[in-house]
């Protein structure tokens, strides 16, 4: 399988450097965000984020000739959703910039193409409202074009690095929507690129971050813990981190009179 074209749904700290960094690595890049003030700021060649590198690979993808932007999408091979699921109350995600981005999407859709999810989302979003919401372009997913998930796995401040160098999770609608994003995808990562079904992907997502979420907590709780007995935190993580099933988080702890908020 191969791109030429891909756009790109979503300028944010995953969207802008994923747009780049395919556009430096050979394809047309259509850049989209539905932020006038973010089109506007890029177009003159600036970036709105704070990202260790960010603003030489965004200019080098201008240089190229290989990276515009937009503020609505447009025609491509493949599409990368990569919008914002905020929470909302309740605790339950928020995937109105979701729906929005497919249904913009709908009218571009053509036979063959591929469009992938990046959006953190609840298990069955791809196959339960992604889907059904671009099959109204009369195109069936996993038939006419593929669909699949794909989370983003990086942490800010490394965000360029982990795009590339982080093993990567596809997961397809069908197995052919899963090696569709492989094909992608492997025009610039160089970690491993496991496939999977989009619904297990979804999981995946949803079981990182909360483990993540776990063991930062867990790391501030024992900082209280160790204000409270004058004990040195960090001397304490260091040891207890010498069991060999045991691994507390340190870069997380907040320090100071802050610490946990």
């Amino acid at each position: 399988m191969s791109y030429q074209t891909l756009c790109v749904l979503g300028l944010g700290y995953i969207g802008l450097p994923t747009a780049s960094t395919f556009a430096t690595h050979g394809l047309k890049v259509i850049g989209v965000d539905t932020n006038p003030a973010v089109v506007e700021i890029l177009n003159h060649g600036k970036v709105h984020l704070f990202e260790p590198g960010l603003r030489t690979i965004v200019q080098a993808a201008f240089r190229s000739g290989n990276l515009v932007i937009k503020d609505q999408p447009q025609a491509a091979d493949a599409f990368i959703i990569a919008v914002p699921t905020p929470f909302k109350e309740g605790k339950s995600a928020n995937l109105n910039f979701v729906t929005a981005a497919a249904k913009a999407i709908t009218p571009h859709l053509k036979k063959g193409n591929l469009v992938i999810l990046e959006s953190t989302s609840p298990p069955r979003t791809t196959v339960d409202i992604v889907a059904p919401i671009l099959e109204k372009s009369g195109l069936t997913a996993g038939k006419d074009f593929h669909l699949a998930y794909s989370p983003e796995r990086v942490l800010p401040g490394q965000i360029l690095r982990e795009l590339i160098e982080n093993a990567r999770v596809i997961g397809g609608v069908d197995e052919s929507s899963a090696k569709a994003g492989k094909a992608l995808y492997s025009l610039f990562v160089r970690g491993e690129i496991i496939l999977t079904d989009a619904t297990t992907a979804e999981m995946v997502k949803l079981m990182e971050n909360t483990y993540r979420d776990i063991n930062i907590a867990a790391a501030n709780e024992f900082a209280r813990l160790a204000d409270h007995f004058q004990v040195d935190i960090w001397e304490a993580i260091n040891l207890a981190n010498r069991h060999p099933r045991v691994e507390i988080l340190k870069d997380w702890i907040k320090v100071g009179e802050d610490r946990c908020g």
